[in-house]
């Protein structure tokens, strides 16, 4: 699954959303907010690591040698490889989809959120 990819999921998706949104809006404020949220999940995959490793050990210790927190390192590396089939499944599809629809619907909402008279 997803952790043949990445270790955290979580953290490289907020990553991509901080950088996206960030540049986007440019504004100081909106770096900022941006750059302590990437720390925050830096901080939290650093500590689920430490955790795991306490409460699971050789186990731990043998899942992340497979594995990676860059994206697709494990998997060029050779320590681990993609099963495309573990990424067909519906609610996969369901959470691409709306991914899409949010992304095409960014337009329409920035124009109606300008437009509110607040």
């Amino acid at each position: 699954g997803i952790q043949r990819i990445t270790r955290h999921p979580q953290l490289t998706g907020q990553i991509v959303w901080s950088v996206a949104h960030g540049a986007y809006l440019g504004t100081s404020f909106a770096i900022a907010a941006n750059l302590a949220l990437v720390a925050h999940h830096f901080l939290g995959a650093w500590h689920g690591d430490r955790r795991l490793r306490r409460d699971y050990g050789e186990a731990w210790e043998e899942f992340a040698g497979r594995t990676s927190v860059a994206p697709f390192l494990a998997v060029v590396e050779g320590r681990n490889k993609l099963v495309l089939k573990e990424f067909v499944r519906p609610a996969y599809v369901g959470v691409t989809v709306a991914i899409l629809a949010f992304y095409f619907s960014h337009p329409v909402v920035l124009r109606l959120v300008g437009s509110l008279k607040i």
